[in-house]
């Protein structure tokens, strides 16, 4: 098995999610998927959409991983479980992001630059930390869950499953939100 790689998805998520990848150097990028861009369409950096969202199963011999790259998070959260018996999550760290020792972090997550996540924190599945965002210690984010720029998380506090975080949100610490 190689370290290639698709994107799901191609709008403005997805093309950061793309530069995160290249600078993560652990994948190959084949390409896109999605579903509103004609196959052939250049999405970024020379990348372009390789097959429609219904046409996953016949990638199988060109990928190996793929990234959900959408922000909603029911609809990523939908794509997330669906592709999964076919390709396997991907997990995508920025090289800028600062990832406590013992930080334990969940497949098809996307941690992007210059993010922070202290010491003994956990991330769950499928969760976009968007850049800058800052989690302190002994915290739990649950899964299908998008921390947007600049959201800090105080010490000790729980988010639940598909909670979305506004631009720069203060989050206290032992605080415990969302669903």
């Amino acid at each position: 098995m190689g370290n290639r790689i698709v994107i799901i998805g191609a709008g403005g998520h997805a093309k950061v999610v793309c530069d995160a990848i290249l600078a993560q150097n652990e994948y190959v990028i084949n390409g896109f998927v999605d579903s509103s861009l004609e196959v052939g369409t250049t999405v970024i950096n020379g990348y372009h959409v390789i097959a429609n969202q219904d046409e996953v199963e016949s990638l199988k011999s060109q990928v190996d991983f793929f990234i959900v790259a959408i922000g909603n998070n029911k609809i990523r959260e939908k794509l997330f479980s669906s592709i999964k018996d076919i390709l396997k999550p991907a997990t995508v760290i920025h090289p800028s992001a600062v990832i406590g020792s013992d930080v334990l972090i969940g497949e098809g997550t996307v941690i992007l630059a210059n993010s922070v996540i202290n010491a003994s924190s956990k991330i769950g599945e499928n969760v976009i930390v968007n850049s800058r965002v800052v989690i302190d210690h002994d915290c739990e984010i649950g899964n299908n869950i998008h921390l947007s720029i600049g959201t800090m998380v105080g010490s000790n506090s729980t988010i639940n499953d598909y909670y979305l975080s506004a631009i720069g949100e203060s989050i206290n610490s032992f605080s415990n939100i969302g669903s």
